[in-house]
């Protein structure tokens, strides 16, 4: 049984304050606190429903598991559909981070839909790629819909947030090229790309902006299989980072 202040204190994690005062944030749902287990990440405790401790808790060693019922699993959830647990996780330590010249980097400028942002985390994954550089006022990693739609994702990528343009002047130092996508630019299936680098995706409403664009080397474009009548006016950002990380990662693999 959960107390109330207990359940207040795990509402308050859904504000940024309030998880970088305690340094935990929650993680919700079976197959996100499954892979949790396949991460480095510390469990603080867990609240699940007596069903699903009875076929899960043996699996993780040494975490507080308390019991919970289903309403208030319902009043400490912040997913619109049921789920039957959640869990208080400890954030990633603070790393001392610096570019690597051999590296590939996906570099988000200004993405604030928490969608789109845990979306890319998990398309990261998927294509090896283990760092990503955010702009200061994307959102926030530990936002509970971020950590729901990276699905387990933002346990394994690194994201470090940032002055961008700055860092991306720096990547260009140490010889880094600074890809990011425009109407105007090279064909991406017909452009030869680096496996080293930093990809540049840009804000929901306004692409890449103003300032981190002074920092693009090369442009590049998804080009529109439909006539410009009938196209939209853009692809939504996730989607465009799956189909850029699919071409980088395909020469890279199969063109070397």
């Amino acid at each position: 049984m959960l107390s109330k202040n207990r359940i207040k204190q795990i509402n308050a994690l859904q504000q940024k304050k309030f998880r970088n005062e305690t340094q935990t944030f929650v993680a919700e749902g079976h197959k996100v606190v499954m892979e949790l287990l396949r991460s480095p990440m510390k469990v603080r405790e867990i609240f699940a429903t007596g069903e699903w401790i009875a076929d899960n808790a043996k699996k993780f060693h040494g975490v507080t598991i308390t019991e919970a019922s289903d309403m208030e699993i319902k009043k400490i959830s912040a997913m619109q559909t049921a789920c039957n647990v959640v869990a208080e996780v400890e954030m990633k330590p603070e790393k001392n981070f610096k570019l690597n010249a051999n590296t590939l980097y996906l570099a988000l400028d200004s993405v604030r839909d928490p969608g789109n942002f845990g979306t890319i985390i998990r398309i990261a994954n998927w294509f090896g790629i283990s760092t990503i550089l955010a702009s200061d006022d994307c959102v926030d990693l530990y936002n509970s819909k971020v950590i729901q739609a990276s699905m387990g994702s933002a346990f394994r990528v690194d994201v470090h947030y940032c002055k961008l343009p700055e860092t991306l002047d720096y990547a260009k130092e140490i010889g880094l090229p600074v890809y990011g996508t425009f109407l105007d630019g090279d064909n991406i299936f017909t452009t030869k790309l680096s496996n080293k680098g930093v990809i540049v995706l840009g804000n929901e409403g306004h692409g890449i902006l103003p300032e981190t664009e002074k920092q693009i080397t090369k442009r590049i474009l998804i080009p529109c299989g439909t006539s410009a009548d009938k196209a939209p006016e853009s692809l939504n950002v996730a989607t465009a980072t799956s189909i850029v990380c699919s071409e980088f990662f395909r020469q890279s693999t199969f063109n070397s």
